[in-house]
């Protein structure tokens, strides 16, 4: 009999070892899903550092003349991080000025501008596609030769632009702008003639006087109005009433017929976050550790129930 009793006991202990072994699983599972998540985010955020190149700069120069002569301004590149390719485009007033001829100096390789000028702009294009390194020269890289219109005074020409350099990298280039100057501008100053307006004056015109008769009216009584005799509270009453007393009538009458609902949001959202959750289905895992939970009861309790039958019979 002390054998059977140390038995049961034993096979006991047994099935609730087996359902704690169990439960670390499922805790694993929420840790792994907790872990990929985290890492994904990580990668995620991490982006990769890129090298920009630095910027290339440009300077264009000024000069001077009268009407009808022509000057050069020189495009000076400053500052060249290393390129293969450069687009400047140059702008100028077509009213004041007329780009007559544009030279290119070598310092870039690749020279391939268009031969037709005006418009008030013209674009400075260098790409040397056969070239596997950068080009790193700097100076003068084209000469621009303008004619004086009469009608300029004080021109400005600007030169901005992009280029890129043997990595594919784009190389941005900081703009300048030079100053083209009349020294003889012709200036006409124009007089308006003063126009004196006769002065008119109006006749003034005076209306008759007109007087209203006063009339008295008549004080009207105020309304009553009386109860049928037959009515149990035979009383009278005035109908007139002040616009202050129509007032605060209106306003409780208001205040009584539109009351506001207030409804608690709260326990409703808190009840329906509560029935989703219930009716959140199960996952793989967990579902699998309860079935392998119930087979080592019922076999726990099966084999219990054995040993009982034995040590009866």
């Amino acid at each position: 009999m002390k054998k059977n009793t140390l038995k049961l006991i034993l096979m006991t202990v047994l099935c609730v070892v087996l359902c704690v072994a169990a439960m670390p699983f499922a805790s694993a599972e929420g840790t792994s899903e907790t872990a990929a998540s985290t890492t994904a985010a990580t990668q995620a955020t991490t982006v990769p550092t890129v090298g920009t190149p630095a910027n290339a700069a440009v300077s264009v120069g000024s000069a001077s003349g009268k009407a009808g002569d022509t000057v050069t301004v020189n495009v000076d590149l400053t500052q060249n991080p290393g390129v293969i390719a450069m687009q400047l485009n140059v702008g100028y007033d077509e009213k004041q000025l007329e780009l007559v001829n544009v030279s290119n100096s070598g310092v870039l390789n690749g020279y391939n501008s268009p031969s037709t000028y005006g418009g008030g702009s013209y674009t400075l294009n260098w790409e040397d596609g056969l070239s596997s390194t950068n080009n790193n020269g700097t100076g003068t890289v084209a000469t621009l030769t303008f004619k004086l219109k009469e009608d300029c005074d004080k021109a400005k020409v600007t030169v901005s632009g992009k280029g890129h350099n043997a990595d594919v990298s784009t190389v941005s280039v900081s703009g300048a702008s030079g100053t083209i100057t009349n020294t003889n501008p012709t200036t006409t100053t124009t007089t308006k003639p003063t126009t004196t307006k006769p002065s008119t004056t109006k006749p003034a015109t005076t209306k008759p006087a007109t007087t209203r008769s006063t009339a008295t009216r008549a004080a009207t009584p105020a309304l009553t109005r009386s109860y049928n005799e037959q009515n149990t509270y035979p009383m009278d009453f005035d109908l007139t009433t002040t616009e202050e007393e129509s007032t605060t009538d209106l306003l409780s009458l208001w205040e009584s017929t539109t009351e506001i609902p207030t409804e608690t949001m709260t326990e409703e959202s808190t009840t329906e976050l509560a029935e989703e959750e219930e009716k959140a289905p199960l996952s793989k895992t967990k579902l699998i550790l309860i079935v392998l939970m119930a087979c080592f009861a019922i076999v726990g309790i099966a084999i219990i129930v054995s040993m009982v039958r034995k040590s009866k019979g």
